[in-house]
This record gives C-alpha cells, structure tokens and sequence, in this order.
C-alpha cells in the first residue's frame, strides 16, 4: 500500500487473504482496484495488506458484500498517519 500512497482509486473487491509464517498467521485483506498502477515496472490492481487499521476497516461482511456485489463502491486513498503514539502507519481516506 505504501507504493501507492496519496493516489485515489476504487475498490471493487475485498477478500481474505492472510498471511502465515510458520506458525504464526497474521490476518489480512487482498483489495482489487479499478485502476491499475504502476509498481516496480509492473502494471497491478489487485494490493495485499496485513496493515491492521486498513484489515479492521474491511473486517465489515456487509461492506465487503455491497462492494464485492457492486451495490457500493468506495473511492480512496492509502495515506500515512501517525498515531497518538507517534508511530506510522498506513490508513485509507475517503478520496
């Protein structure tokens, strides 16, 4: 996500997709976009993230059905904010 930071785009779906080192799983969302961006020489719409603000955002079944359905698209962007603590992270924004 942070590749593609500060850009709006459209998600037209959300799905698990978590992702496990050994033991440990560490749970996750793979979003598809509309648009297509350019990462490292290669054109991707389809971003993996494990970023909890973004996972607990898209933990909602009714959202993911509305937006996997087509009932309801959401437009966004992926910025980075800092926590009351001072740490960074990544979080999505109404575009």
């Amino acid at each position: 996500m942070a590749k593609i930071d500060g850009h709006p785009f459209t998600i037209t779906h959300i799905e698990d997709s978590n992702y496990t080192q050994g033991e440990d799983v560490t749970r996750g969302v793979k979003l598809t976009m509309k648009e297509f961006f350019s990462v490292d020489g290669n054109q991707m719409n389809k971003f993996h993230t494990t970023r909890v603000a973004i996972v607990k955002k898209f933990s909602n079944q009714k959202l993911r059905d509305d937006i996997n359905s087509s009932k309801e698209t959401l437009c966004v962007k992926c910025i980075s904010e800092k926590s009351s603590s001072g740490k960074s992270f990544f979080n999505l924004v109404d575009a």
